[in-house]
């Protein structure tokens, strides 16, 4: 749900703005989100399907 703009994306509900390259949240805020490896082949984004799993378990 959140809204990207440049290398950012903002929450809307938390108003926190996080780094897309680091996970990491910018400004006053402190915190880190979890990362997924991804990688780009043409018009396709590819998940690293461990990293989902990890975080579903």
């Amino acid at each position: 749900q959140g809204i990207v703009h440049g290398h950012s994306v903002t929450c809307p509900l938390h108003n926190w703005v996080i780094s897309l390259k680091t996970g990491e949240a910018q400004g006053a805020d402190h915190g880190c989100t979890h990362k997924i490896p991804l990688r780009i082949e043409g018009a396709r984004i590819l998940l690293a399907a461990p990293a989902l799993m990890a975080r579903a378990a």
